[in-house]
C-alpha cells in the first residue's frame, strides 16, 4: 500500500472531533472547494446514505453530473466518494494527500475532516454539477456542515451516538436540526410531533422553510431496495430532486431512476437457496425497519441470524428484539475496538436462547451460518458497515459498482 493511503487510514485512530474550525481551515488552506459548489446536505439517524443515493440516481437521470460523499465505507475507503456511481481513483487520493499532507498537520484534521474536504476538492476538480453529502455524525457540529448548502434534508430521527449528541431524542433532533442555514430549503420526512418541534423551532429561529413532507402517490417503490422504510427514502429524494431540478424534473425518467436505484448492505440479497441478507443496521430505530422488512418474507425453513454490535448503542435492547425472530444465531465481532466482542456480546444476550453461539473471526461466523443452511433457510448477516469486509471476501463481491 503507498504510504499515504496508510497514512490517511492511520487518521482514524484519531478519533471523532466534533466541531467546525479545522474543517473551516482545512478547506481555506485548500483554495475553498466548495464555494459555488451546489450542495444538497443529508442528516438524520437512519436512510441517510440511502437518501442520498437514490437522489443522486435522480439527478444522473436528468443529465446531472453528481458528487456523492456517504459513510462510513463498507469494504474500500474509495466507495465514500464518488461521481456518478464510480469511486474515487486511488491515484487521486494519493496525489491530494501528497499536496496536502501539511495542511492537515497543521490543523490536525481528523478522519472525516480530511475525507470530507477531499470529496469537495474531488467534486470541484471534476466539474460536478451538484454535489450530495451524507452528514457524519449529528450535524451541528459535523465536518459537512462547514460549506453552504443549497438544499438541505432530514430523514428519521432517533436514538444514536447517544455519548456524543445528547440521550433523549429532542436532544438529538436539535443536534441533526443544526444543518438548517437561513433562506435554505429543508425538506424532512414525517416525524414524530416532539421531535417536529424541534425541528421547527430550529428553523423559525434561523429563518430556513422548512417542509414536512406528505403522501406523494407519484413516487414508486426502490425495486432493489426492500422495505416501507426505504419508500420513505425515494419520497424524500424525490422532493429533493424536484426541487434542484425545477421545470427539468420529468417524472417518467424519476420514477426509472428510483426503481433501479441499488445501494450496498440494505436489505441486500447475497443469496438465493438458501437466501442470505446482509443489513447495516445497528440501532434500535435501524433494526425495527429490518424486522419490519424481513416480516414480509415467506419463510419456510429455519432463520439464522450472524450478528455483530458496536457498544454505546442500546445493545440489550436490540438483542431482545432479535433473538426471538431467528432459530440461530451466531455472534461475531468486527475487530474495531468500539464494537463489542463475541464473548461479550454472549454475556449481554445471557441464556434464554438455546440456539445462539460463539465465532470470533467473523468470515468463519458467515461460512458457518451458510453452510448449515438447508435450502429453504433464510440468512441475515446484521449489525454493521464493517462486517463489510467479511462479506466481500466470502461472496467475492465488490462494493464498488452501484
Amino acid at each position: 500500500m503507498h504510504y499515504l493511503l496508510e497514512y490517511l487510514y492511520s487518521l482514524e485512530r484519531k478519533g471523532v472531533k466534533l466541531g467546525l474550525d479545522p474543517t473551516r481551515q482545512l478547506l481555506k488552506r485548500c483554495r475553498n472547494p466548495h464555494q459555488d459548489l451546489p450542495i444538497v446536505q443529508i442528516a438524520g439517524t437512519n436512510g441517510k446514505g440511502s437518501t442520498a443515493a437514490i437522489t443522486a440516481r435522480i439527478l444522473q437521470s436528468h443529465c446531472q453530473k453528481v458528487g456523492l460523499f456517504t459513510s462510513p465505507h463498507l469494504c474500500r475507503f474509495n466507495e465514500r466518494i464518488r461521481i456518478d456511481g464510480s469511486p474515487i481513483d486511488d491515484s487521486y487520493i494519493i496525489q491530494w494527500l501528497d499536496e496536502h499532507k501539511g495542511d492537515l498537520e497543521d490543523v490536525s484534521a481528523t478522519y472525516f475532516e480530511v475525507t470530507t474536504v477531499m470529496a469537495l476538492s474531488y467534486f470541484k476538480d471534476h466539474r460536478v454539477d451538484v454535489a450530495v453529502l451524507e452528514t457524519g455524525l449529528g450535524g451541528r457540529l459535523d465536518a459537512t456542515t462547514a460549506v453552504s448548502p443549497t438544499w438541505t434534508a432530514l430523514t428519521p430521527i432517533d436514538l444514536d451516538h447517544m455519548d456524543l449528541l445528547g440521550d433523549t431524542v429532542r436532544a438529538i433532533a436539535r443536534e441533526k436540526a443544526g444543518i438548517l442555514k437561513p433562506g435554505v430549503p429543508c425538506y424532512s420526512v414525517p416525524q414524530p410531533s416532539w421531535v417536529r418541534e424541534v425541528i421547527q423551532s430550529e428553523a423559525d429561529r434561523v429563518g430556513a422553510p422548512v417542509t414536512f413532507l406528505r403522501e406523494e402517490a407519484a413516487v414508486p417503490l426502490p425495486l432493489r431496495l426492500p422495505g416501507r422504510h426505504q419508500h420513505t427514502n425515494a419520497k424524500l429524494a424525490w422532493r429533493l430532486a424536484r426541487s434542484i431540478l425545477g421545470g427539468d424534473f420529468i417524472q417518467e425518467v424519476a420514477r426509472e431512476a428510483v426503481e433501479t436505484t441499488a445501494w450496498p448492505g440494505r436489505y441486500q440479497q447475497l443469496g438465493d437457496h438458501p437466501r442470505v441478507i446482509y443489513d447495516v443496521a445497528h440501532n434500535p430505530h435501524g433494526m425495527t425497519a429490518f424486522l419490519d422488512t424481513l416480516a414480509g418474507e415467506s419463510v419456510k425453513g429455519r432463520k439464522r441470524l450472524v450478528l455483530a454490535l458496536q457498544q454505546g448503542r442500546k445493545a440489550e435492547q436490540m438483542l431482545d428484539m432479535l433473538l426471538p425472530r431467528f432459530d440461530t444465531v451466531i455472534l461475531t465481532q468486527t475487530g474495531i475496538r468500539s464494537f463489542y466482542s463475541a464473548a461479550d456480546l454472549a454475556e449481554l444476550a445471557g441464556t434464554s436462547h438455546p440456539g445462539i453461539r460463539v465465532e470470533r473471526d467473523t468470515v468463519s461466523a458467515i461460512e458457518g451460518a451458510v453452510g448449515e443452511a438447508e435450502k429453504e433457510d433464510l440468512v441475515a448477516i446484521l449489525g454493521s458497515h464493517y462486517l463489510g469486509p467479511a462479506v466481500a471476501k466470502v461472496f467475492k463481491i465488490s462494493f464498488d459498482i452501484l
